[in-house]
């Protein structure tokens, strides 16, 4: 069983601010996208939530088509990358039920957009592990913004043609629950 204690930050209020204001800032950008104020062409579509299987907290599957969802990134229930730690996927798993909550409080909007990586691997494993791009609202709002704000997610923006590094999900879990200490 983990350890991990689910609480707020709220030993540093000013750093939480501080987090919380570059997040909507990154996330407002990747809404204007999804609404096609910024690429024109690029629409969000409704779509209905029985018709989404959620397999974590930033990847859904609809019909045959998985989507890696843009703009934030959740913690690891598992992959092939790295060894999960119990209280990561204790954390993936609290993500990923969230995701599913949400799902079901308001009207979405599934929007797929360019993946951000090298146009010859585009729709290869080498890309997002053959998953496509995608943008999905909830009330009109990107919803890793929700995720964000309930620290289950961390803002993930990509360039153009590539990613950052991913999120280090144990030291933000060690630095986001200070008071956790291994035993």
């Amino acid at each position: 069983m983990s350890n991990l204690i689910l609480m707020t930050n709220s030993q540093n209020p000013i750093r939480r601010l501080l987090r919380v204001a570059q997040n909507i800032a990154c996330l407002a950008l990747l809404t204007a996208a999804a609404c096609g104020l910024l690429f024109p062409g690029i629409h969000a579509a409704p779509i209905d939530a029985n018709s989404i299987l959620v397999v974590d907290g930033d990847t859904i599957r609809v019909g045959p088509h998985r989507y890696r969802l843009v703009g934030y990134d959740t913690p690891e229930i598992k992959t092939p990358r790295r060894k999960v730690s119990p209280d990561e996927r204790a954390l993936a798993t609290v993500a990923k039920e969230r995701f599913g909550e949400l799902l079901r409080s308001g009207a979405l909007d599934l929007t797929e957009v360019a993946c951000s990586c090298p146009a010859s691997t585009i729709g290869t494993e080498k890309c997002n592990g053959g998953r496509n791009c995608g943008i999905l609202l909830l009330n009109g709002k990107n919803i890793g913004e929700t995720l964000i704000a309930e620290e289950l997610a961390v803002p993930f923006v990509c360039g153009e043609t590539e990613c950052p590094a991913m999120p280090n999900w144990p030291k933000i879990i060690e630095s986001q629950f200070p008071s956790w200490s291994p035993q």
